[in-house]
């Protein structure tokens, strides 16, 4: 295997573990938000006070979308498993779906609710990914071509010598 492929599937490895804690400090900034915008005895929730509580997962978001194409990039250019690439694949579908989703959630409510719900997705595929990346399932095993031998030539048959009567005899 040469060494850019080589190169390609560590930076992946590293790259997908990122991207893994990164979608985990998302999440724990949702919550974050959520909870830091719960009306106070006098401070009822404005738009305001709600867009001041996300600005950080927003943020993060944003990165994850773009760390997603590139994670498509370099699990390409490293020439992985089908399944590893269709993962890849998916895991950035996933992510560009959910900027989408969080985007349309201000004005849609059940757009938010499924913003929830891919993130969920998105954080188990990132876990599987990485899992699989550090498991040594990433690279296809190069390819030995065993020399075949040609099939051995049968000797010519020749008929069995006829016995001779004294060897009939005994």
């Amino acid at each position: 295997m040469n060494r850019v492929r080589q190169a390609a599937a560590w930076t992946y490895r590293v790259l997908i573990t990122l991207f893994a804690a990164a979608v985990i400090v998302e999440v724990f900034l949702a919550g974050l938000g959520v909870f830091r915008a719960m009306p106070g005895e006098n401070n009822p929730v404005s738009h305001e006070t709600f867009d001041d509580n996300f600005g950080e997962h927003a943020a993060i978001g944003s990165f994850l979308t773009g760390s997603s194409l590139l994670l498509l990039i370099v699990i390409l250019i490293a020439r992985t498993r089908l399944r590893s690439i269709g993962a890849t694949l998916g895991l950035a579908v996933l992510t560009l779906a959910e900027g989408a989703l969080g985007g349309a959630g201000e004005d849609a409510p059940v757009a938010g609710a499924l913003h929830a719900i891919n993130a969920v997705l998105v954080l188990g595929l990132a876990l599987f990914l990485t899992a699989r990346a550090w498991r040594g399932n990433l690279l296809i095993p190069p390819v030995k071509l065993r020399r075949i031998a040609p099939a051995p030539v049968p000797a010519p048959s020749m008929p069995a010598p006829t016995p001779t009567p004294s060897e009939r005899a005994v």
